[in-house]
């Protein structure tokens, strides 16, 4: 645990730091992972598991969510971090309450029982209906064509992130990731959304919407 901390920490600092060193320092953690599996393992037979899942804890939230950084420094970069925010956590919200009001259809029954279609679509309204308000309140530059097109992308991707983190979950056997944050699943559950779209968001600021 000590070491994937430690290889997180070095991803997360190089991203703040320098971000042309960030391909670097995965392709170095990938090495150091073998290595470190290679000397320390005690079952063979598991240790394309282990390695594998050490890889993906170094890569995973280190590696995404440190484009919080990225995002930072942007232009406006302070309102599209709260953009992130008011999207994301508003997207859980909506999905949420969708799902418990009128959802009967699963969405993904083998990964998260609970999540249905109709909670996915609520969650894809109020992550619109947040960008909107951060572009009629704080945020103007956004055009209309960015408002649709971050509400698809980080709507969408903010939904797999959480997936996907309830896939993690099922198979390591646990119901909450932590008990850090009582009643919510856990810190991981606050973070899974961000983790796949902080990364969307930076790179359509960089790149999408000057188009």
């Amino acid at each position: 645990m000590v070491f994937g901390l430690f290889w997180g920490f070095c991803l997360a600092s190089t991203l703040y730091i320098n971000t042309s060193m960030a391909g670097i320092i995965l392709f170095l953690s990938l090495i150091a992972v073998f290595l470190y599996t290679l000397f320390t393992f005690q079952d063979i037979q598991k240790t394309f598991s282990e390695s594998a899942i050490l890889f993906i804890g170094i890569a995973y939230l280190p590696g995404f969510v440190s484009h919080l950084f990225l995002i930072r420094d942007l232009p406006e970069g302070p309102g599209l971090i709260i953009l992130l925010l008011l999207m994301t956590w508003g997207g859980d919200a909506g999905a949420y309450y969708a799902g418990r009001a009128l959802g009967k259809k699963k969405l993904a029954p083998r990964v998260s029982p609970n999540k249905t279609i109709a909670g996915a679509i609520g969650g894809l309204a109020t992550t619109f209906l947040g960008c909107l308000l951060a572009k009629y309140t704080y945020l103007p530059i956004l055009e209309w064509k960015d408002v649709v097109i971050l509400s698809l992308l980080l709507g969408i991707m903010g939904q797999l992130g959480d997936l996907t983190e309830s896939m993690l979950k099922r198979a390591a056997g646990v119901k909450d990731s932590s008990s850090i944050i009582p009643a919510h699943g856990g810190l991981f559950d606050k973070l899974d959304s961000i983790a796949f779209a902080a990364p969307l968001l930076y790179y359509y600021m960089q790149w999408g919407h000057s188009l």
